[in-house]
């Protein structure tokens, strides 16, 4: 049978929908080092709220889609989140073992896995976190039951030198957390702000790259601009993202905050980099972008230009020099799904925002990105933990009420 996926595009608020769900690019790089780091804080129970947030995401999206097209049957149900799953660009699963007591799933094509082999991170515990709760949340959904109705097991990992994936279902009481889904989240009408002359085409930039056909391959990878791209889940990231600085919170107090911000920063650092670095340095933006670049503050406006087709919400740079730049973000899906979740916070939380615009200005001022840089680690190390060369202030934060969010990033 043939399985379109309902996505919609938002193009007011520079969002993309499936199943009531916001869904964004990142790549292998962003998404195994939020989990490492995530992981890394090994006095909390981490893998439940990994494997919770996938969960989450897949049965609050399925439920809706199943729904709303009809899918009443359980071999058209499982097809099709075979084919989303694929299509999202997290590797390949096979729903057919399946029952509604639960079974097991094989897969020699998983997107974690991929990002640790890639890397070359060696792992002495599976990875694919989301994959199983993902897992786990789908055969909730086909099966008509409620979030949470299975637990799930992840025995062999491709990340620990396996030849696949096995991850086994029982059907009882979850062994990971439980969270409510979170939906749209609350979207504001955009009062876009004036910004500086520049060469860039911002409507053709937004229109050809959002055409571009960024889908997963026959083994469930998305391979463009250098890196494996996911069409992931925003409330996915928001949820690992929160409930992890919430758990230190709770175990450290005021000092926990403190302690996740700059590691939840650092990651926006690594999407920045190689995100958007292998961006700045693709074929694509040659061809598409380049030629009408003037100057490295129309590489700025450029790269913010692309940002707008993710699916984070409405970026935009107000100001830019060298020196300075104040960068406004209208609707960040950080901000968003944190009012969704939790409500109005305290605290600036738009880490993966902060830590990506010091580091486009890091890679276009201090690292000439327009030279064609290899994006190594070593050069890596030296934009980020060693120069230091741009520090970000917060103005405003839509989390915490305000219209906007917005950053100063000076240089220090």
């Amino acid at each position: 049978m043939s399985i379109e996926i309902p996505v919609v595009s938002d193009a007011e608020h520079r969002r993309c929908l499936c199943g009531g769900e916001p869904m964004i690019f990142h790549c292998h790089h962003y998404n195994a080092f939020l989990q490492r780091t995530i992981r890394d804080a090994d006095y909390i129970d981490t893998i439940s709220i990994l494997t919770g947030a996938g969960c989450e995401a897949a049965h609050s999206q399925l439920v809706k889609i199943f729904k709303e097209q009809g899918l009443r049957e359980v071999d058209a149900r499982k097809s099709f989140a075979q084919e989303l799953y694929r299509w999202a660009g997290f590797g390949t699963l096979n729903f057919s073992s399946l029952t509604e007591k639960g079974g097991a799933v094989k897969t020699p094509n998983s997107h974690y896995s991929v990002a640790y082999s890639v890397k070359s991170w060696k792992s002495k515990e599976p990875v694919c976190f989301f994959s199983s709760g993902w897992l786990a949340g789908a055969l909730a959904a086909i099966y008509d039951k409620p979030t949470g109705a299975y637990s799930v097991q992840h025995t062999k990992c491709i990340a620990m030198g396996n030849p696949e994936c096995i991850f086994e279902l029982k059907e009882g009481a979850p062994n990971y957390s439980i969270y409510p889904g979170a939906g749209m989240g609350p979207l504001t009408a955009h009062n876009v702000r004036p910004i500086p002359t520049n060469n860039v085409d911002y409507d053709g930039i937004f229109k050809a790259v959002s055409g571009m056909p960024l889908v997963g391959n026959d083994d469930g990878y998305i391979y463009a601009f250098g890196v494996y791209l996911t069409r992931h889940y925003a409330n996915y990231y928001n949820r690992i993202s929160f409930e992890f600085e919430r758990a230190l919170e709770k175990k450290f107090g005021k000092q926990g905050v403190e302690v996740a911000a700059p590691l939840l920063t650092e990651a926006g650092h690594v999407c920045a980099f190689n995100t958007l670095g292998g961006i700045m340095v693709s074929t694509e933006w040659d061809a598409l972008i380049r030629p009408s670049l003037k100057t490295k503050e129309d590489w700025v406006h450029g790269i913010i230009a692309v940002v707008n087709t993710l699916g984070w919400g409405r970026w935009q740079v107000t100001k830019v020099s060298e020196t300075m730049a104040e960068f406004v973000a209208h609707d960040d899906y950080e901000s968003v799904g944190y009012l969704a979740m939790y409500g109005k916070s305290d605290h600036p939380i738009s880490y993966l925002f902060q830590g990506g615009v010091v580091g486009i200005m890091d890679l276009v001022y201090a690292g000439d990105i327009a030279s064609k840089p290899r994006l190594t680690q070593d050069f890596y190390d030296k934009l980020f933990r060693q120069s230091q060369s741009y520090v970000a202030q917060s103005l405003s934060s839509r989390a915490m009420g305000d219209e906007v969010t917005s950053f100063r990033v000076r240089k220090v």
